[in-house]
């Protein structure tokens, strides 16, 4: 693979020249700083209604006719809160020129994406009504959906309950309330603000002319905004002395435990590497992992666990759906977990069988032009190595460091979503 950048006044172009792909993609990401909740809701409004319909595509169904004759390409937005940072994105799957006859195929497939988020479907600034509230009740279906999904709900009221103003707790979708808030003209102003004043930059992968790209790209996106911030990633929760403990009661028929840890003053590779060892070993692996181990193999409690490394939150956060009389138990045996972990209660096999579950992830993702491109991505936005070093690297962790990076892992609140609506 051959990296390049290339430079414009307003964006950056990333590409990535590879063979061994048939289809190329392409993102559009737009980055800001998340202030408030509300923040990520109008940008995923944004995206949604931007992706769905243009001036000169004004629905769905005219955006569709136009990528079926670009040979079945793919064109949509999608939201990503990224620690402090909320990414806009737009992406586009194409296949590669040299497999279609059309001489100005690779210039029609590319221009397309800037021609629909430059001339947005807007009268007298304000985006039409029709289109508006199509997405409208789709995201107002989506919000009302989370009730369904209690595990989605235990997640989220936890992390409200740990710290209301963090970042953290923010949701992507937002409330009803928040919803309801929003117009066709103040959705519009968030659309002024997103080209004008967000941070851009585009990645594109495949077996292309990267030259000829971007002079494409260069040709076609005229953008006003200012060139490529420097975002703060990371957000540093608050610890507790003693943990925080809270149950709500809800009308299902399993209860959720949540347990959520800080992760407390990790180096750069403890996040990038230790850690993930560490959550493999505790949590996150096969069935050999000591949670599943514990919880569901040795004593019934539940039929899954999982242990959730939220990393640029700098937290660990285990989730398990039971029956509510086992909670004690489970809480009893997921202490017991970690507690083996800090004392090095676990074995050179388990460091082995991560190892090689990790290195194999990698290949797997060496086979993915999307993986690749989100590595290279946060390669350049977070300095996280390439997927070559991050194979080398897993490589390298021993099974102290394991042990260091169990002992900075602090309890900070434990969330129980109660079953039986009592």
């Amino acid at each position: 693979m051959k990296y390049k950048k290339y430079e414009t006044k307003s964006f950056n172009i990333y590409t990535i020249k590879t063979d061994k792909f048939k289809n190329c993609h392409m993102e559009i990401i737009f980055r800001d700083e998340v202030n408030q909740e509300k923040d990520l809701l109008n940008f995923s409004f944004l995206a949604d209604l931007i992706s769905d319909c243009s001036k000169n595509y004004p629905s769905r169904r005219d955006i569709s006719i136009a990528l079926e004759n670009l040979y079945n390409a793919r064109f949509y937005g999608v939201n990503q809160k990224v620690g402090k940072t909320i990414f806009t994105s737009f992406l586009l799957d194409f296949v590669n020129p040299k497999y279609i006859t059309e001489e100005d195929y690779l210039t029609n497939v590319l221009k397309l994406p800037f021609e629909i988020i430059m001339n947005p479907y807007v009268k007298d600034e304000e985006f039409d009504i029709t289109m508006f509230n199509i997405i409208k009740n789709r995201i107002r279906t989506n919000i009302n959906n989370m009730k369904e999904d209690p595990t989605r709900l235990a997640i989220n009221h936890a992390l409200k309950k740990m710290d209301e103003t963090s970042v953290t707790s923010y949701r992507i979708l937002g409330t009803i309330e928040q919803l309801e808030e929003i117009t066709p003209s103040s959705l519009y102003k968030v659309y002024k603000h997103l080209i004008n004043d967000n941070s851009c930059d585009i990645f594109i992968i495949g077996d292309l002319d990267m030259d000829k790209v971007a002079k494409i790209i260069t040709d076609n996106f005229k953008l006003r905004s200012v060139k490529s911030k420097n975002f703060e990633l990371s957000v540093e929760n608050k610890t507790r002395k003693k943990p925080f403990t809270i149950t709500e009661n809800g009308d299902y028929v399993q209860a959720n435990l949540i347990m959520i840890y800080n992760l407390v003053n990790l180096s750069e590779r403890e996040k990038n590497y230790v850690i993930r060892v560490f959550n493999f070993i505790f949590g996150n692996g096969s069935l050999n992992a000591k949670l599943m181990n514990y919880l569901r193999e040795e004593n019934g409690l539940c039929y899954g666990v999982s242990s959730m490394y939220l990393k640029r939150d700098n937290l660990l956060m285990v989730q398990v759906s039971l029956e509510k009389e086992k909670i004690p138990k489970a809480m009893k045996l997921i202490k017991k977990a970690l507690n083996e972990m800090t004392k090095g209660d676990f074995t050179d096999e388990d460091m082995d069988e991560t190892i090689k579950y990790y290195t194999s992830s990698v290949d797997l993702s060496l086979d993915n032009e999307v993986n690749i491109l989100d590595n290279y991505l946060f390669h350049i936005y977070d300095n996280i190595d390439l997927l070559e070093d991050i194979k080398k690297e897993i490589k390298t962790v021993k099974k102290d460091e394991v042990i260091k990076v169990a002992n900075k892992i602090k309890l900070n609140t434990i969330y129980t979503l109660v079953s039986g609506g009592e």
